[in-house]
């Protein structure tokens, strides 16, 4: 708790939050458009959601690396991790505070989305249901939780916060090429579209349009989903037992 109280005032003296608003207030304007666009078209809340989730494989893994970059700055710049052995506490510890910290982030910003989408997808005459709603929430909140974890290790290990943000720029890059049509064995070692890929929405080619509905193996996915978060935590515990961080 004491390291989670740390890192909040930490939080109050840094300039980087403008930034990180920025990305999202991007993604929702970018979403916003597009969707109000495609909406009137189909008349269906799946499209909506789905373009949600497509754009956030764009969008937050940057959101997320630029995070876990900055959090981990100060303590690089500041040989922390040597003041961390003579306290005896251990890295871990420090990366479960700045991992509880990049959680309440994604729930803020997951919320945030999931209200901006009941609010474009009502507005605009359309029905969505308070369960899509929630599963929307619940899988965006679990894959940015997931690439946190999978950032912040990034963060941990390389001094240089380049190396953390160039690889959310990578994943950001390779979702907006379209990777999404690649099949699910391969997409699932991409992890910066699981957004889309693990999504409760799925397109499917109609006649002369796609056609957006419930991806029935979300149940599936979801299970997926859990098992690599607890995976990835387990391997971070790890690789950040093993580095070298003096």
């Amino acid at each position: 708790m004491l390291n989670l109280q740390l890192e909040f005032i930490k939080l109050k003296r840094r300039s980087f939050l403008l930034s990180l608003i920025a990305i999202v207030a991007v993604g929702l304007i970018w979403s916003g458009v597009v969707i109000k666009y495609e909406l009137p078209k189909t008349h269906e809340a799946y499209n909506a959601i789905y373009t949600m989730t497509y754009l956030n494989d764009c969008i937050l893994p940057l959101f997320i690396a630029v995070l876990a970059s900055r959090l981990l700055e100060l303590e690089h710049l500041g040989k922390t991790f040597k003041l961390l052995q003579t306290s005896n506490e251990s890295p871990w510890q420090l990366f479960k505070a700045k991992l509880t910290v990049m959680a309440i982030f994604a729930f803020v910003v997951s919320l945030i989305q999931t209200l901006f989408l009941k609010f474009i997808i009502q507005g605009m005459q359309v029905s969505v249901t308070p369960v899509s709603l929630s599963l929307f929430w619940f899988t965006t909140f679990l894959v940015c939780l997931f690439l946190s974890c999978l950032h912040l290790c990034l963060a941990f290990i390389y001094p240089k916060p380049s190396v953390t943000v160039v690889t959310g720029l990578i994943g950001s890059f390779l979702s907006f090429v379209g990777i999404g049509a690649l099949p699910f064995p391969i997409r699932i070692f991409i992890p910066w579209q699981y957004f889309s890929m693990m999504g409760i929405a799925k397109r499917v080619a109609g006649t002369n349009t796609y056609l957006f509905q419930y991806d029935n193996a979300y149940p599936f996915k979801l299970v997926t989903l859990l098992l690599i978060i607890f995976l990835s935590i387990f391997v971070s515990k790890k690789l950040i037992g093993k580095a070298d961080l003096l």
